[in-house]
């Protein structure tokens, strides 16, 4: 919120030349063409699932993905919380190994969700 009062007046009433080309949404997800950079410090994962897994409590959902923005000047916020997780675009980017990544991630969503005990990391990377 305070992000977008302190944008300048005159932003917010621009009016593009004819024929100017001005996006209008700047999603940035793998659908839409963005890129995956899984190099992210250890620091930044840690904040990030905290913000993730508080917003998943805060609605109740046990399984979903959260887009989560850094906004400078006021850090991380939740921009929508999706209950349909997708992982096409990711399998698309990453080949095969996108597909032993979303099969351990939504192996391990189900058997947490039953309530049965999580495979070993070495279970894990040997049944995939």
């Amino acid at each position: 919120a305070s992000a977008a009062a302190a944008f300048p007046a005159k932003e917010w009433s621009y009016i593009p030349a004819a024929g100017q080309e001005v996006p209008l949404q700047w999603k940035h997800n793998l659908g839409l063409g963005a890129s995956l950079d899984s190099q992210v410090p250890a620091d930044v994962r840690e904040a990030l699932a905290k913000v993730a897994i508080a917003a998943a409590k805060a609605i109740g959902v046990r399984f979903c993905s959260v887009d989560i923005v850094d906004v400078k000047g006021e850090g991380l916020m939740v921009m929508e919380v999706n209950g349909g997780v997708m992982m096409d675009s990711l399998i698309g980017q990453l080949g095969e190994a996108g597909k032993d990544l979303a099969a351990s991630i939504y192996e391990t969503a189900v058997l947490s969700a039953l309530g049965l005990p999580l495979p070993s990391r070495e279970e894990q990377s040997s049944s995939l």
